[in-house]
């Protein structure tokens, strides 16, 4: 079996259906998307999921959500556990709790959302300026959220928007702090994403896909003990951030090139 997969999308509605659609194209009806999906406040973005939902309904197709760090938490903490715990955004949009556990084609699956907005400072200066609000306390992963996901034991895949410490390529791509962010800002981040490297360590995936760097990452990383293939994608426009995956094997791959309509 195959599934697709789908990396930050920031409510970019164009994109969203572009991704969709190729999907479609290739017979994929499950998506696992690996957060920032884009969970805003607001008339204008509740409309705009509601169409994305009947796309969904149109392919027949349903997306699984490790939510990011840039989606509204208050809207999320008032969603509705289904029976089988996943929180229902729109009837084909499912988010998963932290911690939350499936089973897809005999393969055991982990997520594990949320992360820390390195860019927060910013974040907090604009909503002041504005009014306009774009960061919530909720995106950090908390004790908590890592003793509930040990709790679950190991697990073949992790679904997550963070990485973890130690990613050769991620690591080279932040070292030096290349953006200039916040010093407090960056020592939220590193607390923040030294929760989730334990709660990783514990699961220890054969296969980690996530999100959050905007970058594509697929390489083989060793920690203490174990080796996991982590499955970076990328951000919204790049076609790097749509794939899919073979859930025998655990081997991901690239969509076949397909000319995009402009």
């Amino acid at each position: 079996m195959k599934v697709a997969l789908l990396g930050d999308t920031h409510g970019r509605e164009n994109w969203i259906v572009y991704a969709l659609d190729r999907f479609a194209a290739e017979g994929l009806t499950t998506v696992i998307q690996v957060g920032d999906l884009g969970v805003w406040p607001g008339p204008t973005a509740a409309r705009m999921w509601n169409r994305i939902d009947e796309l969904l309904t149109h392919h027949g197709q349903t997306m699984m959500v490790a939510p990011g760090n840039h989606e509204d938490y208050d809207e999320i903490a008032r969603l509705e556990a289904r029976d089988d715990g996943w929180l229902r955004f729109r009837d084909h949009i499912l988010l998963a709790p932290r911690g939350h556990r499936t089973e897809i084609a005999g393969r055991s699956l982990c997520w594990l959302g949320g992360a820390a907005s390195v860019d927060r400072g910013w974040r907090l200066a604009h909503q002041q300026l504005t009014g306009q609000r774009t960061w919530w306390a909720g995106e950090a992963i908390s004790d908590e959220d890592v003793q509930a996901t040990i709790a679950g034991g190991p697990a073949d895949i992790m679904v997550s928007h963070e990485a973890p410490q130690g990613v050769p390529s991620i690591e080279a791509a932040i070292q030096g702090n290349p953006h200039g962010f916040l010093p407090e800002d960056l020592a939220y981040a590193q607390e923040v994403r030294g929760r989730f490297t334990e709660a990783f360590t514990a699961v220890q995936p054969k296969l980690l896909l996530h999100g959050h760097y905007h970058r594509f990452v697929d390489e083989v990383a060793t920690f203490e003990g174990f080796n996991t293939h982590v499955f970076g994608l990328s951000q919204d426009e790049d076609p790097r951030s749509l794939a899919m995956l073979e859930l025998t094997s655990l081997k991901p791959a690239a969509l076949p090139d397909r000319p995009r309509a402009r």
